[in-house]
């Protein structure tokens, strides 16, 4: 119930073009109080929904919303989408509740929110100090992951987004990693890639960054393809201008048909995503969709790495070696396009479905998992999991 509120609610917003991550410009744009619009970026940005619910406008906040944003033109099927999400969840209150306020004491064991809090106090200067150090920041790293059954019965397909959204120097002599690719087994040992294809046919080639074009700024900077000696595939912007005026926003697209294993082995255990946090960023998102015939890959758990080079390094070192704390969880984001509310990236359905469209998959049949973490820790490892299963 609360995904369909807040879908409803992001698509309210969308269709009269309001970012809800800037609840101080909506506010000043249509003459809208600054806690209701505080309320409601908070209602969508949250990453646990349980967080979220508390923040949720009553009915006077909603009333005030919908006659503000029709005058400003908002579609008829948006608002009538709104208020019957709404209401629905009001219902939902009434029953098992009887009041919000109750309602926040049910669910207030279900959160860690003191402890989150105080993290990110902390990473939040960590990350100021790694940006004057590196010399590069990102509003967002993101990492999104699909695995769907393959055409070999023991084989699942994998394809990934991996990019820099709101990318900028302050230096200019620097060049940076935006993606790369690895292959391990349990124990570190490194496997080749493998044969990986480009999401987009236009960005193909030996001598092409494979990136997803039209989701891509337009004034990037060179990108070179590098093959590390350890066997990792990386893709690194090349130099450029400082500031705000030159900030991009790149994202590069892979898939490999066959390329994982489906089934457990002696030397092969676990189905793992990376997202490897070398850029300090404001904020990671990590999402895995799964396919519903894998159901072995769904309830990923997350762990945290340290990748600091004077300790054991994951996933050589072991699985229980350089795990660094962590308050935050992965949610579920259910199934389907709708169920995917991102509005810290502008455009991410049109993007993920560019991925289901390419790769001729059913969206409908794919459950979403993501784990979000504000100011993450670098040099680190987020690693979501599962166990593979027996073969039967």
């Amino acid at each position: 119930m609360v995904h369909k509120v807040r879908s409803s609610l992001a698509e309210l917003l969308d269709s009269i073009g309001a970012d809800p991550t800037r609840p101080q410009q909506i506010a000043r744009q249509f003459g809208l109080n600054k806690n209701l619009t505080w309320k409601i970026s908070k209602t969508l940005c949250e990453s646990d929904p349980f967080s979220a619910i508390q923040h949720i406008p009553g009915k006077p906040g909603l009333n005030i919303l919908i006659r503000t944003l029709l005058k400003a033109g908002a579609p008829a099927a948006a608002i009538d989408g709104a208020r019957a999400s709404f209401a629905e969840f009001d219902n939902l209150v009434a029953t098992h509740a009887g009041d919000r306020e109750t309602l926040h004491i049910m669910l207030s064991n279900l959160t860690d929110d003191g402890e989150q809090q105080r993290g990110e106090a902390h990473r939040r200067l960590a990350f100021r100090g790694n940006s004057a150090i590196w010399g590069v920041q990102t509003k967002i790293q993101l990492t999104a992951n699909f695995i769907a059954p393959g055409e070999k019965p023991d084989m699942a397909d994998l394809a990934w987004l991996s990019g820099l959204i709101g990318f900028r120097r302050l230096r200019n002599d620097v060049p940076w990693t935006i993606a790369s690719a690895r292959k391990a087994v349990d124990n570190g040992t490194v496997l080749p890639v493998g044969t990986i294809e480009p999401i987009d046919p236009d960005h193909a080639g030996d001598d092409v960054a494979p990136l997803v074009g039209k989701f891509c700024s337009k004034n990037l900077p060179e990108i070179r393809s590098i093959t590390t000696p350890e066997g990792m595939l990386r893709y690194e912007l090349s130099e450029g201008p400082v500031g705000n005026t030159a900030a991009v926003s790149c994202v590069v697209g892979l898939f490999g048909r066959s390329f994982v294993q489906r089934f457990r082995s002696f030397d092969d255990t676990i189905g793992e995503h990376y997202a490897r946090l070398y850029t300090p960023a404001e904020m990671l998102i990590h999402d895995l969709f799964v396919h519903e015939d894998l159901d072995y890959a769904m309830d990923p758990a997350i762990t945290l790495y340290s990748h600091l080079p004077g300790g054991p390094i994951f996933p050589a070192g072991g699985r229980e070696c350089g795990i660094l704390p962590l308050q935050e969880r992965v949610h579920e984001l259910g199934r389907g396009p709708n169920a995917v509310l991102t509005p810290e990236i502008p455009r991410y359905r049109e993007m993920l479905q560019n991925v289901f469209d390419r790769l001729d998959w059913d969206v409908n049949r794919f459950h979403g998992y993501r784990f979000k973490m504000l100011y993450p820790p670098v040099p680190s490892l987020a690693v979501l999991h599962y166990p593979l299963p027996d073969k039967t």
